[in-house]
């Protein structure tokens, strides 16, 4: 649901997937941990949730839901790209409504990106906040 919802938000953007490979013709944005192994970068990585909490009031159930979009580019000497990519993906889900028939609201708030350069990629992690109130 939350990754549907998510996936659906990324993919469905032209300037995104513009700066991302793609895997077996479509853009290289991953909803397994870890990505393929043939994948090619740039990538971006959305996979399980780490936190939930609950979010309930007197009238409704909800959740806070904390997941990380981790974006990766090879090491060219430059960071610029995947910052560029991460920026992108704060852009499209930061204070966004993500629909989803699952849940009356789902509100994501962004925090990052921040670094998570490895040994052979640069990376940022883009953090989402995600409260939905179920229906």
């Amino acid at each position: 649901m939350i990754t549907k919802a998510i996936y659906q938000r990324l993919a469905g953007d032209a300037t995104l997937t513009g700066m991302l490979s793609t895997y077996k013709t479509k853009p290289a944005i991953f909803t397994v941990d870890p990505a393929p192994e043939d994948a090619e970068f740039p990538y971006i990585v959305t996979a399980g949730s780490p936190v939930q909490t609950p979010y309930d009031t007197k009238t409704s159930q909800g959740r806070q839901i904390w997941r990380d979009v981790r974006c990766y580019t090879d090491k060219s000497g430059s960071a610029a790209t995947v910052e560029s990519i991460a920026e992108r993906v704060r852009e499209l889900l930061h204070r966004q409504n993500l629909s989803d028939t699952a849940f009356s609201t789902i509100w994501a708030e962004c925090e990052g990106p921040t670094v998570a350069d490895d040994g052979e990629s640069y990376g940022r992690i883009v953090t989402l906040k995600i409260t939905v109130v179920e229906q």
